[in-house]
């Protein structure tokens, strides 16, 4: 019985050491990208800065759809069985990566013929950072394998040479056209250091790789067309809005932006916190223990985000103002509900890792049909209507039907059941 706590103890101390790593990466990360790009957004002011988040929006979307709805497949695979997990890695490589560039042109071609020139450079740097991004699925690998501490190096070392480089070309007033060069190295030096530790931390060589590669493709293909309408969706949410809002206003888009910056920046927490503790739910075989894992962790969602909103509530219209400017303190005007859009989108992550469990996938792919529509019509109208507020507003209602009513329905009401068992004390016994 002591040796049972004792290792339990012990592994919750991985866990939460392993939290603590990404945490710290992306402490860096945020402090980093919110003070230099502060900098950036005073010197090219909110139209342009909505020009570079535009293009970076649409191509999120299209490694959503390169990815095949597989980011999450891989981390709940990896966490079971490492070996299966490095084949699915290998085996869908070439299938990314094809998906990926037959998108990409169509897109590239669209914003050429559609767009000003600005627009259209920062969409070939944004194609070509993502592009690298949608390679580097070992960052999955290392978070699966408790191994955050390696993606904690890499990514640090590729924001800093980014921001060094956004501080430069603004300190300096270099034209906007440069910082193409610092979107790119922000996940071009993350995915060159990581290969180089995968080779090092692999546990499969070349040729035990290819066994079976075509089998497990395969098999990976069937899952991923169940999930890649869910994994589009967790996009849609955020860059749906984005994109509309574009079409209407770039300046209005540059606004969102940097409340959106703000108001989830402490969304890392959230997502470290996540990523660690849910690997213990998917080696859990008891269903009252998992119910009770996901429980504490919503818990602290909950508790992480309201502190942040009265952080927020206090300091936000001193912070916008110090650091971007009177151009941008409209950005106050839903600096809130861009924390609630935070909490819920915390929440509806646990929830849909916590069907993924039971593989519910079909499930998932039906609730993202039926969300997917909602939200583009709601997105269109609100922002149509309303501007900056119909974007924001728009994201949050789709959050918060995501997380709540259209998770219901799974396997007789378990989230309900999961959501109940926060406010009961045993959970936390």
């Amino acid at each position: 019985m002591q040796f049972k706590i004792l290792t339990k103890l012990s592994s919750n101390a991985h866990v939460l050491k392993n939290s603590f790593w990404m945490m710290s990466e992306k402490i860096v990360s945020i402090f980093g990208l919110i003070f230099v790009t502060s900098f950036v957004a005073k010197y090219i002011g909110p139209v342009n800065f909505g020009k570079l988040t535009y293009a970076a929006s649409i191509f999120a979307i299209v490694r959503s759809v390169a990815m095949l709805g597989t980011d999450d497949v891989i981390f709940q695979r990896i966490s079971k069985n490492i070996k299966l997990g490095e084949k699915i890695i290998h085996a869908t490589k070439k299938t990314r990566e094809l998906i990926f560039f037959v998108f990409s042109l169509l897109l590239i071609s669209y914003v050429y013929i559609s767009s000003d020139s600005l627009t259209f450079i920062f969409s070939l740097s944004s194609c070509l950072a993502v592009y690298f991004l949608t390679k580097d699925v070992y960052s999955i690998y290392f978070n699966a394998i408790l191994k955050s501490k390696v993606n904690t190096i890499c990514n640090v070392s590729g924001v800093l040479v980014s921001l060094f480089f956004r501080y430069v070309i603004a300190y300096f007033k270099l034209s906007p056209e440069y910082l193409c060069v610092p979107v790119v190295l922000v996940t071009l030096v993350p995915f060159l250091l990581r290969t180089f530790f995968y080779r090092k931390y692999r546990v499969l060589n070349i040729e035990q790789v290819k066994k079976n590669k075509v089998y497990v493709r395969k098999a990976m293909v069937l899952i991923g067309r169940k999930l890649v309408f869910y994994t589009l969706s967790v996009e849609i949410f955020t860059k749906i809005s984005q994109i509309f809002l574009g079409y209407h206003s770039k300046y209005e888009l540059g606004i969102y932006t940097v409340a959106a910056t703000l108001g989830t920046s402490f969304h890392f927490v959230l997502n470290a916190l996540i990523s660690s503790f849910m690997t213990q739910v998917y080696k859990e075989n008891d269903i009252n223990q998992s119910r009770k894992i996901i429980a504490r962790i919503i818990s602290i969602i909950v508790v992480i985000s309201l502190c942040s909103l009265l952080f927020f509530v206090i300091f936000g219209h001193f912070i916008i103002n110090q650091l971007y400017g009177q151009k941008f303190i409209e950005a106050n005007t839903v600096l809130i509900p861009m924390v609630f859009i935070c909490l819920f989108s915390g929440l509806s992550t646990v929830s849909e890792r916590y069907i993924m469990n039971f593989n519910g996938y079909s499930y998932l792919q039906r609730k993202t049909n039926v969300l997917m529509v909602f939200n583009v019509l709601l997105s269109f109208v609100m922002i149509r209507y309303f501007g900056l507020s119909g974007a924001v507003y728009s994201l949050l209602i789709t959050e918060v039907l995501s997380t709540t009513l259209l998770n219901y329905f799974f396997r007789s009401g378990e989230l309900l059941k999961v959501h109940l068992s926060v406010f009961n004390v045993r959970t936390y016994l």
